[in-house]
């Protein structure tokens, strides 16, 4: 800073005038504080010359810059005209993403896959500007770009760069997710020991489903995957289907994307070995649900050190087991050190008493409680033997049977409007029956709806009971709270649809799609190790719409000034992060050097790996 004096015909008026760098880069000045006239000067110094005594306040203001302490006016005319085209706002919630980001090595990663191809432009820009969109901006990828300028640092990148990017992205996903994962464990604790993979859909704003392959003008065959499918949204357009692994932090490990038509069943395996061969993680339990439990699978995870925990459907079951598992008698309580002992059992161990779940005292005393049952099975063709937990529940009982009957007083409500039955397993009309007969009772074309009671008695047998297959011989405590934890990966996709806004998708062509969700993939990693930094206080709705909120108003040639809501929310992200964007005014300088810190990150300790392809 530097003094300024003007010359009117009847005195002087000073200055302070201020020197900076506009947004294209070009040295100007602007007038940072009116001093005042000569004579207002001098009422302000006393004796002291005015002149002097201005370059000495300046001096001061000088230094204080340097130091950050400096308070800063900023003059604003209520006549003045912003500038066309020019930014009064900008995010910066994205730094603490950033800051991960940096952490887990993503730019290192990013430079590697660049000096294999040689660039002509900033891969890791590009994929920094998508993470970024999808916590904060979740859209298109046009509308990527479209936003590229609405951040504190510039993302000088043209449209055509992201759309190459995803090709790029999905040629090297395995590498990608590799190198996150061993990365990702230095800087966080992660559990591997046991990993829960589950399957999930995603559909597109189209009504018909693509070939298998199609062939470009030059010839080149290319795949497609956007098939009709189940959907879990139960839409009619095509979807591609997604399998993922979650470690038991909560974190991601793996992913896979798939035609929308395909066996959800054979995904798991292919998955998994991008685990076990390239990822070195060979000790593993694996969870999975029913619809994922083949055979084929438990039989791959019952060999070298690799378990399995499968949700096992009780009516899949031969007769003889099925039966088995729905048997009242010989049910034995599942330990809890939450709940007291009924006082005619204290002296006894719960281990050795066996229940009868018919029994009104044992309804009225552990209603709240978990039973079970277990024993080993053996497939007779292929030898594969495997343990059978059954567990059975008063409160999960009565529970299913409240949300039955619900379904039953609309099946009674369709019957008597004598409304055309919906032909679905999930259809409260699955309980209705209709006969066509005439006044004699002979068949014909007159139609009575009424209520299957046969139906209805035949699902309500099996309320309450819950099957485990697994080849572990540890307690049944463990193993039941181990698939209880199954909700990570269904949380995991539950962020990545309604959060991160992953669906619909907006590409087309599979190798942009597959892109598209290791995006998804990289954003939920750094999201996950976001919320464990921050000891999971907050939910992850929460945490989303605060660094949403976190916008800065642009302050020309001085700084950034918050434009969102302080609260312990916030102090918790700066405590982690390191750096503050709370103040009343953060200068240019300081967020320079906080964006510095955050690229300096691991990278001294840290060397840009090699890419092996």
């Amino acid at each position: 800073m530097k003094l300024k004096i003007t010359k009117t015909k009847k005195t002087s008026i000073l200055y302070v005038q201020k020197a900076y760098r506009d947004k294209n880069g070009k040295s100007t000045s602007r007038i940072h504080e009116r001093l005042g006239t000569l004579e207002e000067v001098r009422q302000r110094c006393g004796d002291r010359d005015p002149v002097e005594w201005a370059r000495e306040y300046i001096a001061r203001l000088t230094a204080q810059e340097k130091e950050g302490r400096q308070v800063i006016i900023s003059r604003l005319s209520p006549t003045k005209l912003i500038e066309k085209g020019e930014a009064q706002s900008c995010e910066s919630g994205y730094l603490f993403l950033k800051r991960l980001y940096h952490k887990v090595g993503m730019d290192r990663i990013c430079e590697a896959i660049s000096r294999k191809h040689k660039f002509d432009f900033d891969f890791n820009k590009v994929l920094e500007l998508m993470v970024y969109e999808r916590l904060l901006r979740p859209a298109s990828k046009l509308g990527n770009y479209r936003r590229s300028g609405s951040y504190i640092e510039p993302f000088d990148i043209e449209k055509q760069h992201i759309y190459r990017s995803l090709d790029i992205l999905d040629r090297h996903g395995e590498y990608i997710q590799k190198r996150l994962f061993l990365n990702s464990s230095k800087v966080v604790e992660r559990d591997t020991t046991v990993m829960y993979y589950d399957c999930t859909n995603y559909f597109f704003e189209r009504e018909s489903a693509d070939p298998d392959y199609v062939t470009d003008k030059k010839g080149n065959v290319h795949e497609r995957i956007r098939k009709y499918g189940v959907s879990k949204e139960h839409r009619p357009n095509p979807i591609v289907q997604m399998g993922m692994f979650i470690d038991n932090s909560g974190m991601p490990v793996a992913m896979c994307i798939n035609p929308g038509n395909a066996n959800e069943q054979t995904t798991l395996i292919p998955t998994e070995k991008i685990i076990v061969e390239k990822m070195g993680v060979s000790k593993i339990v694996v969870c999975t649900d029913g619809g994922l439990s083949s055979e084929g699978n438990r039989s791959y995870n019952s060999t070298a050190e690799r378990s399995f925990i499968t949700v096992q459907s009780i009516k899949k079951l031969e007769d003889n087991l099925r039966d088995w598992c729905l048997e009242p008698t010989g049910w034995k309580l599942v330990k809890s050190d939450t709940v007291q002992k009924d006082k005619r059992y204290r002296d006894a161990d719960e281990d050795e008493l066996e229940f009868d779940l018919t029994d009104a005292d044992t309804a009225r005393y552990y209603g709240d409680r978990t039973f079970y049952r277990e024993r080993w099975i053996v497939n007779e063709k292929t030898k594969f033997s495997q343990r059978l937990i059954v567990t059975f529940s008063y409160k999960y009982r009565d529970y299913l049977r409240f949300l039955r009957q619900r379904e039953i007083d609309k099946a009674d409500s369709n019957a008597r409007g004598n409304r055309t039955l919906t032909k679905s397993y999930k259809s409260p009309d699955r309980f209705l029956s209709e006969t066509y007969a005439t006044e004699d009772g002979e068949v014909a074309v007159f139609r009575t709806v009424s209520l299957n009671l046969d139906a209805i008695s035949e699902e309500e047998k099996y309320d309450g009971f819950y099957a485990i297959c697994t080849d572990l011989s540890d307690n049944v405590t463990k193993i039941i709270e181990l698939n209880h934890n199954r909700w990570e990966s269904e949380d995991a996709f539950r962020v990545i649809k309604t959060d991160f806004k992953g669906r619909p998708v907006f590409v087309w062509t599979a190798e942009h799609i597959r892109a598209h969700f290791i995006v998804c993939f990289i954003t939920l990693l750094l999201f996950r190790i976001m919320e464990k930094e921050l000891n999971y206080k907050y939910t992850s709705s929460a945490i989303i719409e605060k660094l949403r909120s976190m916008t800065m108003n642009i302050v020309k040639g001085e700084g950034y000034k918050p434009n969102f809501t302080r609260d312990d929310l916030t102090d918790d992200l700066h405590a982690k992060a390191g750096f503050r964007l709370d103040t009343e005014i953060v200068t240019r300088q300081k967020i320079k050097q906080i964006i510095a810190n955050i690229k300096k990150g691991l990278n001294i300790d840290n060397p840009i790996p090699v890419l092996h392809i």
